[in-house]
């Protein structure tokens, strides 16, 4: 009899959410992707034929697998597939074991190691192609009731020993005794802590690859002051990267596949205190002086913003649904694969870093002079990929902040924008600006509305950029916008829009209102609309601010 087989593998929230550094967050990721990954393998194994992903080779595997059986039991299929993704995550964790063993009370990882994965199973008896969307539907609905039930597994808490500073939910496995001697390796802040799930995360190795170092947001952000300094002082450059190079000896973390291939935040002086203090360096160490006369020599300082991404495919469900055969819903399994692989490509040209591109969703850090551009290439390359599939769309959301906010943080203001973008009417893009002190700045429509807004607000921070546009306009207007409260509508547009072209003229110095801007002026109607463009151009000056320190780079 064959069978229609839904396997979800799990815990996102630990491998993936808790997070307090970005490799945290990327190999989360890739580990979750890895472990489900083992279980599509041992499904196809059994005779298995995948439909949800529709290869084992995909890029990223999602935590989800829907799979035909046409001749095995599926009971047996579901525990043989368990089997593998526990043996796969204790591979993970055995290689982080062997490298810090002697700072791990064996006890606790022992007790922990056995309980991280959760894995459910649900299954039906399939009724012929005809009948795929109903089948499909009742294994669906199974899952999600058997998700429901909650297993009660026993406790293993120790009282007295600190819980994981990742999500709080488990004991650490960290010895206190000798801590300077690792926590390097660990990369530690002072007393983080963390258990089976954060070692794994921080010691984990990609297959087939080296130990590889994931960028920080420090780094993300000081993207675009390291082009313009590589360009415009080549040979300070050299000198920092000549020191940094020193100081990776003494612990500093590097990269890989870069021109500045180290840590982001040596290029911030006001974080070398921090600095000094992690990598256990005295007051008067020479590479960590040499690195700050090198900053000093080229002067500035590095833009501490970085832009956070998050997209989703509007209306998914809906084109899971209508699929009306196995092989239909492969074809759209494909084209979300070959998706989750152009993201990567994307994100990687705009000078980014991919977290996850799962199917329809994506997570990536951007430089900020880089994340608009980004953000119209994945929507455009979505939806022709998915066309033959209803049509689906991305809704994206950017949210802009300093890297020195907490990870957690930074990753909720992503997803809320994402959220702002699907909002009322999908297809969106937001941007959320969140700088240090007062009330975020949103502005969000349409992909589809006439002049987006990514294409108006790299337009005006083109402009500032050139000083064709004064910064501090969005302030006068916001003033203006206020004055407006409360007019009649007869009365308002004509005035506002008069009043709103005089102050750009004003403070342009009499060199006019650029056309573009006098296109957006001739649309406004109200004091709200004047208010919403005010937003735009405060984001636009951040952009614009990037675009400076790579020298004057302009966007498209």
């Amino acid at each position: 009899m064959s069978h229609l087989l839904v396997l979800s593998i799990g815990p996102v929230q630990e491998f993936i959410a808790a997070a307090r550094r970005t490799r945290d967050l990327w190999f989360g990721s890739y580990l979750l992707s890895e472990i489900s990954r083992a279980v599509a393998k041992k499904v196809e194994e059994r005779g298995g034929a995948l439909i949800f992903p529709a290869s084992v080779d995909a890029p990223n595997v999602a935590n989800v697998i829907l799979a035909e059986l046409p001749n095995e039991d599926p009971r047996a299929v579901a525990r043989e597939a368990k089997e593998a993704a526990e043996k796969r995550w204790r591979e993970f964790a055995e290689t982080a074991w062997r490298k810090v063993s002697e700072a791990i009370h064996e006890d606790v990882w022992n007790d922990q190691i056995n309980d991280v994965i959760e894995f459910q199973a649900a299954w039906v008896s399939t009724t012929g192609d005809e009948n795929y969307r109903a089948d499909r539907a009742k294994v669906m609905r199974l899952l999600a009731g058997r998700k429901n039930c909650r297993d009660f597994k026993p406790a293993f808490g120790r009282p007295g020993t600190p819980k994981s500073s990742l999500d709080g939910r488990r004991e650490s496995v960290l010895k206190d005794e000798d801590r300077e001697i690792w926590s390097k390796k660990l990369r530690l802040s002072s007393g983080e802590q963390l258990d089976v799930v954060g070692v794994a995360k921080r010691l984990g190795r990609k297959v087939g690859s080296g130990d590889p170092r994931y960028p920080s947001v420090a780094r993300i952000a000081a993207d675009p002051w390291l082009r313009g300094v590589e360009a415009k002082h080549p040979s300070e450059f050299e000198r920092l990267k000549d020191a940094c190079g020193k100081l990776k000896l003494k612990g500093l973390n590097g990269l890989t596949n870069e021109a500045f291939p180290y840590e982001g935040t040596i290029v911030y002086r006001d974080r070398h205190a921090n600095l000094r203090e992690e990598l256990g360096l005295n007051a008067e160490d020479p590479d960590l002086a040499e690195a700050a006369a090198a900053l000093r020599r080229i002067g500035g300082e590095p833009n501490p913003y970085l832009a956070v991404l998050v997209a989703d495919g509007d209306k998914m469900g809906a084109a899971i649904s209508q699929r009306t055969s196995p092989e239909d819903h492969r074809r759209l399994s494909a084209a979300l694969s070959g998706f989750a692989g152009e993201a990567k490509a994307i994100v990687d040209a705009h000078r980014g870093v991919l977290v996850y591109a799962g199917g329809d969703d994506v997570l990536a850090f951007l430089p900020v002079d880089k994340c608009l551009n980004c953000a119209r290439e994945l929507h455009e390359v979505f939806g022709r990929l998915l066309s033959d599939f209803g049509k689906p769309t991305l809704s994206v959301g950017i949210a802009i902040g300093h890297f020195m906010e907490n990870l957690e943080d930074l990753l909720n203001w992503g997803r809320a924008a994402e959220k702002a973008a699907k909002e009322p009417d999908r297809d969106g893009l937001a941007i959320h600006l969140h700088k240090r002190g007062g009330a975020p700045i949103r502005v969000r429509s349409r992909w589809t509305d006439d002049g987006p807004p990514d294409q108006r607000i790299n337009d005006y921070a083109n402009l500032i950029q050139n000083e064709s546009l004064p910064g501090g306009l969005p302030y006068e207007l916001q003033k203006l916008a206020d004055l407006y409260d409360g007019w009649p509508q007869e009365t308002k547009t004509a005035a506002l829009r008069a009043d709103v072209s005089r102050v750009i003229g004003k403070k342009n110095q009499g060199a006019g209102v650029p056309a573009s801007i006098e296109r957006t002026v001739g649309t406004i109607v109200d004091a709200e609309e004047l208010r919403g463009f005010a937003r735009e151009l405060l984001v636009a000056r951040l952009v614009a601010g990037a675009m400076r320190q790579t020298g004057g780079e302009k966007t498209s």
